[in-house]
């Protein structure tokens, strides 16, 4: 029997509780990778996505109902700011009757435990809290279930996609391992997600949201391919791709959003499918799917690169950049999709993290094998043909970008000195990098590439960082030879 009767009163209890101590100290969990990392090498800051503010949205609703439930119209806003304060706030008991009534109670039951939680797991403070009060195992049971209803079993799918930015969260797929396949079964729009399309679209954006945490992980990928989720990824994302491309459905900024929840929920899942094959690419297991894959996936990733979507374009470069230092059989992929065009291009892009991206994958990065020596097995013109897209123009340019120069579009971090310094370090390296082919370093010669560093060493001079200082002197001795 369901004991949501005694859930409603502690509930009432928890709120008043909340709103007499609400504070702002709890984190949103931003709800898309929105964090700047290169292909390999140190992390650079994070950049914050407007994401979050959807997503807030849409849990806020469903807040909102719940609320309106146990205190009436009047009071639901500030109770649902109130329950979304700090984690010290939240009363394990509650947690626990609203797992129960979750996974034994009725319908309204059900509604109302999954409302309240919506309104929890999309901060990062609440997880743990949540995690030892048994939410999660009851969250994966409603989602698991066709038998529950769509618009419950919906928003439990997006409760479990937060918590599943906790590692902690992820150890439970070593005991529930089939839950990858209930995923899959979404992502492929197969059992029973929707009473409309609302729902089923909002279902499959929760399910790639989850995917790209757990392709986020090398160690996760054995595991995805094994139970066939990273081949649905793939061709989920080969689908998204060529739709896309041929609807022109990209934004040219993170503020701009679709006017309505349909076209955000399919622009949402696109990216976080870009999201989950960019993380895919990260591994040879995950890349063998990808590049194996009979559809054209690597295409697809190429267009996203080239899109006016910021979070596309990060991802498909980043997808990309992955594949072409992979292998001698993932650079050839690349080759012939029109990767290498599409990286060149990206030096000279709006966002940092992009442009990080394809100076990695252009230049020679540290111990891994370098990207003219993968193109040497096909004819030796690799020099030749980066030169004649123009990779030293590229770089160099990066080099002359100043902190604070707003070119428009996607702007997602690139005023910030902080990471504009960042971008100088990719740069420099993949420079660098390129110094080492005679050919690279003859055409970055050529294009006043000693007189642009040292523009570059006068401009940095005060900036007191050592290591940008030794990448810059390094760059002026390789070109002054």
């Amino acid at each position: 029997m369901s004991r949501g009767p005694a859930t409603v009163g502690r509930l009432r209890a928890a709120l008043r509780t909340a709103l007499k101590h609400a504070n702002e100290d709890a984190k949103p969990a931003s709800a898309i990778h929105a964090g700047l990392h290169p292909v390999y090498g140190s992390a650079m800051p994070t950049v914050a996505s407007s994401k979050q503010a959807a997503h807030e949205s849409f849990a806020h609703g469903w807040c909102q109902q719940a609320a309106k439930l146990l205190f009436g119209f009047a009071a639901a806003s500030i109770a649902c700011g109130a329950v979304e304060a700090a984690e010290e706030r939240l009363n394990p008991e509650v947690l626990q009757d609203l797992a129960h009534d979750l996974v034994k109670g009725q319908y309204a039951d059900k509604e109302r435990a999954v409302a309240m939680l919506s309104s929890m797991t999309m901060y990062i403070d609440h997880h743990e809290v949540l995690l030892e009060s048994g939410v999660l195992p009851a969250l994966m049971s409603a989602v698991s279930n066709p038998k529950v209803e769509p618009t419950v079993r919906v928003v439990a799918l997006g409760c479990t996609a937060d918590l599943f930015k906790s590692p902690e969260a992820q150890n439970y797929l070593a005991t529930h391992p089939d839950f990858l396949q209930v995923l899959v079964q979404c992502m492929r729009g197969e059992d029973r997600w929707d009473s409309g399309p609302e729902e089923g679209g909002l279902a499959k954006s929760h399910a790639a949201r989850l995917l790209s945490e757990l392709a986020g992980y090398d160690k996760l990928h054995a595991l995805m391919v094994r139970s066939g989720a990273a081949e649905a990824v793939a061709d989920r994302g080969e689908e998204l791709a060529r739709l896309s491309a041929k609807q022109d459905r990209h934004y040219s900024s993170l503020g701009a959003v679709p006017g309505n929840n349909l076209e955000l929920q399919a622009v949402d899942e696109e990216r976080f499918t870009a999201a989950a094959l960019f993380g895919l690419a990260g591994s040879p297991q995950g890349l063998d799917v990808l590049l194996r894959h009979p559809g054209q996936v690597l295409t697809g990733m190429v267009n996203w690169a080239q899109s006016r979507d910021p979070i596309l374009q990060r991802y498909g470069v980043g997808g990309v950049a992955r594949a072409a230092i992979s292998s001698g059989a993932g650079l050839a992929a690349v080759t012939d999709a029109g990767g290498l065009e599409a990286l060149v291009a990206a030096l000279s892009e709006d966002d940092p993290q992009a442009q990080c991206f394809a100076a990695a994958a252009l230049g020679k990065h540290s111990s891994l094998y370098t990207l003219s020596s993968r193109l040497a097995a096909r004819g030796g013109q690799e020099s030749q043909a980066l030169i004649q897209q123009g990779a030293p123009q590229g770089l160099l340019s990066m080099l002359q970008q100043s902190a604070g120069q707003d070119k428009g579009g996607a702007n997602v971090g690139s005023n910030s000195k902080g990471v504009r310094k960042g971008v100088y370090k990719c740069a420099l390296r993949g420079l660098l990098a390129a110094t080492q082919d005679q050919d690279m370093r003859a055409a970055l010669q050529k294009s006043q590439g000693a007189e642009t560093v040292q523009a570059f060493m006068s401009k940095i001079s005060t900036d007191g960082d050592p290591d940008l200082a030794d990448l810059a002197n390094r760059l002026a001795q390789q070109l002054a030879a």
